[in-house]
């Protein structure tokens, strides 16, 4: 991918605190907003153990993570290794979630003004 892509891309990302984690499994569809933090190019979330969302991301790794500028289409993986200064170890939510990664690999962005046309950036 060209530099200047992946800096619009990290850009986009780091813009952010939480956002719409969506997925399609055994157990249906499923969307919460969930706290995130953005490395580079990749998306971190932080996923409570109980929800649902792990059971459809073990089965079906395909999410969407949404917020009000941008749509992310990625895959959910546990990273490996995480990274060890990422704020999302620091929230009380840990005691009871995971970090789940989310690779990247296709990101609309929506400009703040409607007429203008989407961006789309394939990442892969």
């Amino acid at each position: 991918m060209l530099e200047h892509l992946r800096r619009k891309v990290a850009s986009a990302l780091a813009q952010v605190q939480s956002a719409t984690l969506a997925t399609y499994g055994p157990a249906d569809i499923q969307a919460t907003v969930v706290p995130c933090e953005a490395v580079q190019d990749a998306l971190f979330l932080l996923v409570p153990c109980s929800s649902d969302h792990l059971f459809n991301i073990e089965h079906n790794p395909s999410v969407v993570v949404t917020t009000a500028g941008w749509q992310l289409n990625g895959r959910a993986q546990m990273p490996t290794p995480p990274p060890a200064a990422l704020g999302l170890y620091q929230r009380p939510e840990i005691n009871w979630s995971l970090v789940i990664e989310v690779v990247p690999e296709r990101l609309n962005i929506t400009p703040e003004d409607f007429s203008q046309p989407r961006e789309t950036i394939d990442l892969i």
